[in-house]
């Protein structure tokens, strides 16, 4: 049996986790330590990115993880009731940085034609390395449909399809001395047109120059346990420069306690080389689409397709396209599938078991079953060919808390009866 985390310390997250709500006031007649079970409610969702960001009804955004994160999208900050602006802190611990602190920044007044101003500064302990991130927009009317911007970043960066987010990779390294992501450093400026279509998708043309580096792996990075076991290498990239011309779409998920279903996506077209200039020469899509359907009132099914394709050039490594790992086919190992096509399915059925409320706590479980099928693969002529492909399948059951704070999966190789059972612990919803 393979595990990306130990199973011990998995029970006991999820015994803490279900302990950890939001205290309930014990209802009259009833003892103070009385255990008091009821149907499961309602499901939440989380945003894929692990955050707890809420609005409306105290529901979440949903969205892709695309882009940057500099600013957040103007309806978003009108719906969560923010101020004029505010600070953040951020942490990753890594196997290259290895230790990486920061500070965010962002001020924005959306319905008028102030500009939006967002910033981050950080520095990698380990590589002695200050990394930054700026980014300005002008709105061009009122309602922030129309807009200009541009940015400059120098960051630790990781593949657009490694989507595990940095507090969860931060603890699976300190606990299970597994690091779910390969890094690169980039570099660059770029400048952006921005339309927000209502009921359809935020639409950006961004044109950039950005340059790539490899990092090496930090071989004194530590863990809490697992001490004698072996870091992945970091993979070197291809260096060089990239000017590129890229539009991307995103739509978010407005989701409340009244919808049933919710559709987002991430979508980007890029164009690199050519009359542009700079050191590789590629077209590249990729596609990231996903939904969310309330099937009753304790039970949801989420769904997602993504897609990439390369059809001219060759990809340089650091953008090719990679599947396997518990972002993606979590019965195989991370990065298993690599290249310049590729096409991955991924379904997922939460059913709520029970509601479990006391004086002290409050808290549930949700029953968890999941498929995940897909692939990349390196094509010659540039053919997105999925019927001449041996598609990887897997599936497996799992537990959550119902606040999806803890997730335990139980996944399973589909096409090797022989394979284990592989293990993994998720702070958040995988999609």
């Amino acid at each position: 049996m393979r595990t990306h985390a130990p199973v011990a310390l998995a029970a006991l997250l999820l015994a803490t986790a279900l302990a950890s709500g939001a205290p309930a006031r014990a209802e009259e007649g009833a003892a103070p330590d009385t255990l008091r079970f009821a149907p499961a409610p309602p499901e939440r969702e989380q945003a894929p990115d692990g955050s707890r960001t809420y609005f409306g009804h105290g529901e979440p955004w949903l969205r892709a993880p695309f882009g940057d994160r500099l600013l957040t999208e103007p309806e978003q900050w009108r719906s969560e009731g923010r101020r004029a602006g505010r600070l953040n802190v951020s942490f990753d611990y890594n196997r290259v940085d290895p230790l990486r602190v920061g500070l965010g920044f962002e001020a924005q007044r959306p319905g008028t034609l102030h500009p939006r101003l967002g910033g981050r500064i950080e520095y990698a302990t380990g590589r002695d390395r200050t990394l930054y991130g700026a980014q300005i927009e002008q709105p061009l009317v009122r309602s922030d449909r129309y807009a200009i911007g541009g940015s400059v970043v120098r960051l630790t960066a990781h593949n657009d399809l490694q989507q595990v987010e940095d507090l969860e990779n931060s603890l699976a390294l300190l606990i299970a001395r597994t690091d779910h992501r390969d890094y690169f450093e980039r570099e660059g400026q770029g400048a952006y047109l921005a339309w927000r279509v209502p009921d359809f998708s935020n639409v950006t043309l961004h044109v950039r120059s950005d340059d790539y580096r490899s990092i090496p792996l930090d071989p004194g990075t530590r863990s809490w346990f697992y001490r004698d076991r072996g870091l992945r290498p970091n993979p070197a990239i291809d260096e060089g420069r990239a000017r590129t011309l890229m539009l991307r779409l995103e739509r978010f998920a407005h989701r409340t306690h009244l919808t049933h279903a919710g559709l987002y996506h991430g979508i980007e077209l890029e164009r690199a080389g050519g009359r542009l200039g700079g050191d590789f020469d590629y077209t590249r899509a990729l596609a990231d689409v996903r939904g969310v359907i309330r099937v009753s009132p304790a039970a949801t099914l989420a769904l997602r397709t993504v897609a990439g394709h390369a059809s001219s050039g060759t990809l340089p490594f650091q953008k090719e396209f990679v599947t396997g790992g518990v972002d993606g086919l979590r019965a195989h190992t991370t990065g298993q599938f690599r290249g310049d096509q590729m096409l991955l399915g991924q379904a997922e059925a939460v059913v709520g078991l029970w509601h479990v409320r006391s004086r002290g706590f409050e808290g549930g479980l949700h029953a968890i079953a999941f498929v995940d099928a897909g692939r990349a693969w390196f094509d010659p002529g540039h053919a997105w060919d999925v019927r001449r492909q041996h598609l990887a399948a897997d599936a497996g059951l799992g537990l959550g808390t119902s606040e999806d704070n803890l997730r335990i999966y139980f996944a399973k190789n589909l096409q090797d009866p022989a394979s284990d059972v592989v293990i993994s612990v998720r702070l958040q919803r995988p999609f």
